[in-house]
């Protein structure tokens, strides 16, 4: 039995109360009184109502009655209560889940290369994103040589932000319109010039292909992202995927931990994120990447050709191997010798004996390619082994919250200069698709949806550009010319009368 004082509230529950007055025999108690009515009358008949509690059997009754009662009202106050609480959890639970301006999804992206920051920056436009880039250089230095953007690109940067294409165009060395193609390696003649690339970009309405100082893309494209999105000195080693839709914990390298709903693996080719997505080694054996059987040996030197101004870029052919040459603005030229190399080779690494490596594999080619190589000054002259890997058609790109993008998924051989192209637009796909995200629960199915919308054109560029490397190297020979006679420079590696020479190269 409850003291009188602490009754008052049974009011509410008229049955109870009612029992309770004839057990405890309290005088004027009536359910319609009003808990402040009843506080006086209980006060002052405390001590005479339990002297006077009846021991009939009526009365036992009566209690037990009212103590069950007040048990049962006890409960569905507490039933209540709990439904209450948790109707607010529910609530809190689908605000926290909805995706708003002012809950914006946290979004993370590994590597600070051309298609991390393109695609920072194309996700920083859309005001439901909030964007970090986390990168392994403690800062952003000025290196690396001229890229090429071909249509595809522009057009991907130009419908992202025109302000921001209108910059690149400024630093910008347009190539596209003027003559491009395939040189005779042999006799300096144009052996298929590419039109396409000027008419379908006239017939399209694309902005022409060309080249930037990849320095200047880098800065440009920094300058145009809101400030403390880059955080510099985060090497991404891993991630763990958090339940219930709450996203991924990221780790760097100096062991800070970062969360976020959304993390975006662009860490290049030997890329962590993608190792631990489809449990492979991130480099080497078991990583996926194989090396493709060529090195490539690129330099940049001041140097006007006789043809300087009418030519973009040709490519001298011939057996297993090939020459490019660019003009990148500025008065200079950019080169790049494709050689078949076994895995394993010897490569020099002092810069003059690079440079007499390569003159001595374009020994006897045109005047051209010797003198361009000879004008270059040997510490400009690089070397890299060139490894790509084939098309992820049984594995995915996404896992839960976390895709991969650009070369940590489809890497390339550069014939096609689609490699940071295809990031980019990789980087579009993805600001498209998430500025539609209305919950958190959306994100993994719409990171699959990324990945089917993309897997179809990168692995028709990746295809293009293997074949496009072992025709060029495993198929092409100096052609014999019948004109030529007898005085043909042919022979093995001359100009062979042979089934490639005559039948594939013409």
């Amino acid at each position: 039995a409850l003291p009188i004082s602490q009754t008052s509230h049974l009011a509410k529950y008229p049955v109870a109360a009612m029992a309770l007055s004839k057990a405890f025999a309290v005088p004027n108690w009536a359910p319609t009184q009003s808990p402040g009515q009843l506080a006086t009358p209980h006060a002052q008949t405390t001590a005479r109502g339990a002297a006077e509690v009846e021991s009939s059997s009526s009365g036992r009754q009566a209690l037990f009655v009212a103590a069950g009662v007040a048990a049962v009202a006890a409960s569905s106050r507490r039933r209540k209560q709990i439904r209450q609480r948790a109707t607010g959890s529910v609530v809190r639970l689908a605000k926290a889940d909805e995706v708003t301006e002012a809950n914006p999804l946290r979004v993370i992206i590994a590597g600070g290369g051309v298609g991390g920051l393109m695609t920072c920056k194309a996700l920083t436009k859309v005001p439901t994103l909030k964007v970090t880039m986390l990168e392994q250089a403690t800062e952003f230095a000025r290196f690396g040589g001229p890229i090429q953007l071909a249509s595809n690109a522009l057009s991907t940067i130009r419908e992202i932000d025109e302000s921001l294409f209108e910059q690149i165009m400024d630093k910008f060395t347009f190539t596209g319109m003027r003559k491009n193609g395939l040189v005779d390696g042999l006799r300096s003649e144009w052996y298929c010039p590419f039109d396409a690339m000027r008419t379908a970009a006239d017939s399209f309405n694309l902005p022409y292909t060309g080249v930037i100082d990849r320095p200047d893309l880098q800065e440009t494209l920094l300058k145009n992202l809101p400030e403390g999105t880059c955080q510099n000195a985060k090497r991404v080693t891993g991630y763990k995927k958090l339940p219930n839709n709450e996203g991924v914990k990221v780790f760097c390298a100096d062991g800070s931990e970062h969360e976020a709903d959304i993390f975006i693996g662009a860490d290049g080719i030997w890329s962590a994120t993608r190792a631990q997505m489809w449990n492979e080694t991130r480099k080497g054996p078991g990583s996926g990447c194989s090396y493709s059987g060529y090195v490539v040996f690129a330099g940049e030197t001041v140097y006007q050709p006789e043809d300087y101004w009418e030519v973009g870029y040709k490519v001298y052919m011939g057996p297993k191997r090939y020459f490019v040459c660019s003009d990148v603005g500025r008065g200079r030229i950019q080169w790049y010798a494709f050689c078949s190399v076994p895995e394993g080779a010897e490569i020099p690494e002092d810069n003059e004996e690079k440079k007499e490596y390569a003159k001595n594999a374009f020994f006897g080619w045109s005047q051209q390619v010797l003198d361009l190589i000879e004008a270059t000054p040997a510490p400009c002259i690089e070397d890299r082994a060139l490894y790509d890997r084939p098309p992820s058609f049984f594995k995915s790109w996404a896992d839960g919250p976390v895709a991969l993008l650009g070369d940590a998924v489809h890497p390339m051989m550069p014939n096609l200069g689609q490699g940071g192209c295809q990031a980019m637009e990789d980087g579009f796909t993805l600001m498209q698709m998430l500025k539609e995200v209305k919950s958190r629960s959306e994100v993994p199915g719409v990171l699959q949806s990324y990945y089917r919308a993309r897997i179809f054109r990168t692995a028709t560029v990746q295809f293009l550009s293997r074949i496009a490397s072992d025709l060029l190297l495993d198929t092409f020979t100096f052609p014999w010319k019948a004109e030529e006679g007898l005085s043909a420079p042919h022979g093995p590696g001359r100009g062979d009368f042979n089934y490639n020479a005559v039948v594939v190269n013409y």
